[in-house]
């Protein structure tokens, strides 16, 4: 009896472990559980794109998701608010792919300033950039305009 007891559970154990989605969560699933608008939102911007992490997050005075997904080879995110509208989209760069007029315009607020994180946002049809530069004591929020112009500074 004992063995019949032990042989399912092995198969269970062999099933999670050769399966990660059950055990680490499918994000195509997580992006299903969401309400329905945000789902539709969703889908009509990520396509047919892998959706990679599925968050929720706060952004612009409200309680949002944002879906990271692949176009192309690039890393690109959307966010969502809860009744479906589109916040923003965000295109996610590599602190070398930074175009030349935001290295200029860090290299003067900063100049012992690193560029760490960099992201192109869409914004209700206004394209900005925010990255984090990082100094020897801080590391500061930017907001700038694609010439380089603060924007906001955090």
């Amino acid at each position: 009896m004992k063995t019949r007891a032990i042989l399912p559970a092995a198969a269970l154990l062999a099933a999670l472990a050769f399966s990660p989605a059950l055990v680490w969560g499918d994000e195509e699933s997580e992006l299903n559980d969401l309400p329905p608008a945000v789902q539709k939102t969703a889908h009509q911007q990520v396509g047919t794109s892998k959706i990679e992490e599925v968050e929720d997050t706060f952004e612009e005075g409200q309680h949002a998701t944002e879906v990271e997904y692949r176009e192309n080879g690039q890393k690109m995110a959307v966010v969502i608010a809860k009744d479906g509208t589109l916040i923003q989209k965000e295109h996610r760069l590599s602190p070398s792919e930074t175009p030349d007029a935001i290295k200029k315009s860090v290299a003067t607020l900063y100049p012992d300033g690193k560029i760490t994180h960099i992201k192109e946002v869409e914004q209700k049809d206004v394209k900005f950039f925010e990255l984090s530069v990082k100094t020897a004591d801080k590391v500061h929020q930017l907001k700038l305009d694609p010439a380089g112009q603060p924007l906001a500074r955090h």
